[in-house]
């Protein structure tokens, strides 16, 4: 028995669905059925009585919800304790990998000098995989692209950036994905919600004809176009940071590249410490929205 089974249990019965306990914990519906049966098997029970109104609780299943709901409850509020002591405890933090190269650096140094007694713990996911942890109570806060809909969590804008098309250097203008004259392009894997977003951007032009090669590194991404190999979307706060970006060129996406940074946790339980993550962030995310509009 794990926990992500009895919160997906709870999330069922509450909303009387799979797809509405899947729309509460921001999970793709499959997820949620799997765990459920999972649960059933390990109990030897069934907990639901399914029909074509939805699904509604067994005797079993309203034996346990009652307890499985203390069981979530003393989880949260257990972890909390462990990880908050006035200014000490623990926070553990997840990002994206964008936000570990450029916002997270300077985050976390003026974080660690106000507050020397937090134990830190970061971790770098894809966004899918962020929104899951965040919603088990894995991580206490996150920082990923958003805004994230679901009633089981709230977030909170941290920057703005702008996600780029860069191509070799002497590639015409591109203003729509028909300008591109490469044969292929890079992303990273599809539970990133970037490459979701760059798919999206080529069906809506009917472009079908590009390959896209995953690779996990923007370096090697810019190595490849700087070759004239293909063409990547890239935020331009990381390229930036790239060695060599000056040897490919960038082109503006436009609305399609706008892309928002959110702080993400779970409704109603922010840390203190969360809480203190956010307020130091706020002054450094204020100043990266304006310099980043300021060059849109």
């Amino acid at each position: 028995m794990h926990l992500s089974q009895l919160r997906a249990f709870c999330a069922v019965a509450q909303t009387g669905s799979i797809s509405g306990a899947a729309r509460v914990l921001n999970r793709v519906p499959s997820g949620i059925t799997v765990r459920i049966q999972q649960l059933e098997q390990d109990l030897g029970c069934e907990l639901f009585l399914r029909d074509r109104q939805g699904m509604s609780l067994s005797q079993n299943g309203r034996l346990l919800l009652d307890h499985a709901q203390r069981i979530l409850d003393l989880t949260d509020s257990t972890r909390l304790l462990m990880r908050e002591e006035d200014l000490g405890g623990k926070l553990v933090i997840g990002a994206l990998d964008v936000v570990l190269v450029d916002f997270m650096p300077a985050l976390i140094g003026t974080f660690r000098k106000r507050y020397s007694g937090i134990g830190l713990d970061i971790r770098h996911e894809a966004s899918e995989v962020l929104v899951q942890h965040v919603a088990d109570g894995t991580l206490d806060i996150a920082l990923t692209d958003g805004p994230v809909q679901s009633k089981a969590l709230e977030s909170r804008l941290a920057f703005v950036d702008e996600m780029l098309l860069i191509t070799e250097l002497n590639h015409p203008a591109v203003r729509k994905p028909s300008d591109l004259q490469c044969a292929e392009l890079y992303g990273f894997r599809h539970d990133c919600s970037f490459r979701f977003r760059m798919d999206r951007w080529l069906a809506e032009a009917r472009i079908s004809h590009l390959p896209v090669t995953e690779i996990e590194s923007y370096h090697t991404m810019l190595a490849c176009v700087t070759a004239g190999m293909g063409a990547a979307w890239v935020l331009r706060s990381v390229l930036q940071t790239l060695p060599g970006h000056q040897h490919v060129r960038s082109h503006s996406l436009g609305e399609v590249g706008y892309t928002e940074i959110h702080y993400l946790w779970r409704s109603g339980q922010l840390s203190p410490n969360a809480r203190r993550l956010i307020e130091t962030g706020s002054e450094l995310g204020e100043r990266r929205h304006t310099q980043t509009w300021s060059r849109i």
